[in-house]
């Protein structure tokens, strides 16, 4: 029997497709729609700012209720986290994944649409953050691992980083775009096309089924590691930079040159790979930073949109080697778990950024950049020295 089975066209054409994703699963197609669901993913959830602007704007509200919507975003992500674990083990993760976008988009936008109050605005926010969170823990730190060897998940990780970090100045972009030419109401419901199309690709991708495990109901398992509270100091400003400038309610250019600043830093870090060491990258990334607070700071009509693409590359790269770090000094085990805490120190970081220019706009700019500097000294002095080699660290 089992010599016949292999003689069947259709199971060596099989065996062909699992041997070439075993060679090389980072091109697999299984791996490429979890990197764009989350680039989808993250369109969708970014574009949802400039639409919290418009709609605040409805109610003639103070735009000091969009900060705080996005705060309670970043404090919805963190309520679910302590489950993480529990849920990624006990139930099936593509089935909470997939029912975490319908709390993130469907339920969400049915909620904004009949929105009457400014503070359900906040509240919905928020439980948009619940649901992201979720999915990021379904799909990000579970998942796509679930789908590559051991020996490929740092590289995958990075990319997958990357597709998300990429989706944040665009879906910024797109939102702009539906809050200048659709009426709010029909906006919520197109924004809603990106995390639909993110829903779809997962729904058809094929994903291990793993026995239940039994776990806890509350750890800190797949949510928090105490051990990398330095990265999560030393990578602060470099967030709280992006949610400065996207709390100043910045254009559609604006974020068009942060898009491409954030694409140079990748195309940057994938031919660099051996060349730039860990603190040469991080220290590159945050002068890029410290210069775009200077021409900020000190305008000149001739580098308006080149301070943007500084921060959009400077951003990219301090985070892109943040996460790599954070993977290679977790232990095998905490690998969702390290994840888990840099999405969710990312995440407060830009929504403090974001807060603090709804309250003072771009003023204070030297505090920014005092900011940025103790981050890299602290970066520098501290916490790089306890990393492995460049080689380790590289994509």
């Amino acid at each position: 029997m089992l010599t016949k089975a292999l003689s069947c066209p259709k199971t060596y054409k099989l065996l062909g497709t699992m041997t070439q994703q075993v060679q090389n699963p980072l091109t697999s197609s299984r791996f490429i729609n979890m990197c764009v669901s989350n680039w989808f993913l993250h369109l969708y959830v970014y574009s949802m700012i400039p639409l919290l602007y418009a709609q605040a704007r409805e109610f003639s509200a103070n735009p000091l209720l969009v900060g705080w919507c996005v705060v309670a975003f970043a404090i919805g992500m963190i309520l679910p986290g302590p489950f993480g674990a529990h849920l990624m083990e006990r139930r099936s993760r593509k089935q909470v994944f997939l029912k975490s976008l319908l709390l993130t988009g469907l339920l969400s936008t049915i909620g904004y649409s009949v929105a009457t109050a400014p503070w359900m605005l906040i509240a919905l926010h928020g439980m948009q953050g619940v649901g992201f969170g979720i999915a990021q823990t379904a799909l990000g730190t579970t998942l796509v691992n679930d789908v590559l060897y051991s020996r490929y998940r740092n590289r995958g990780d990075a990319y997958y980083a990357w597709a998300g970090r990429l989706g944040i100045p665009l879906g910024l972009l797109l939102g702009y775009t539906w809050m200048s030419f659709l009426p709010i109401t029909d906006a919520w419901w197109w924004a809603l096309v990106p995390c639909a199309l993110s829903f779809l690709l997962v729904a058809q991708t094929q994903v291990p089924v793993k026995a239940p495990v039994k776990v806890a109901l509350m750890t800190c398992d797949r949510f928090f590691l105490p051990k990398s509270c330095p990265l999560s100091l030393t990578m602060f400003a470099a967030p709280w930079m992006m949610g400065r400038v996207v709390g100043n309610f910045p254009g559609g250019w604006v974020c068009l040159s942060m898009a491409v600043g954030a694409l140079l830093a990748f195309i940057i870090q994938l031919m660099g790979k051996h060349r730039l060491s860990q603190r040469i990258a991080v220290a590159l990334g945050y002068l890029c930073v410290v210069v775009a607070w200077l021409l900020i700071a000190y305008p000149v009509p001739a580098t308006n949109y080149l301070a943007y693409i500084l921060i959009g590359g400077g951003v990219g790269a301090v985070s892109s080697r943040h996460l790599l770090a954070w993977l290679i000094t977790a232990d095998h085990c905490q690998r969702g778990t390290a994840q888990s805490t840099y999405m969710l120190s990312w995440r407060l970081a830009f929504a403090f950024g974001f807060l603090s220019s709804a309250y003072f706009a771009m003023e204070h700019v030297a505090f920014d950049l005092l900011l940025s500097v103790v981050s890299l000294l602290l970066y520098l002095l501290w916490v790089s020295k306890r990393e492995p080699s460049a080689e380790t660290l590289s994509l």
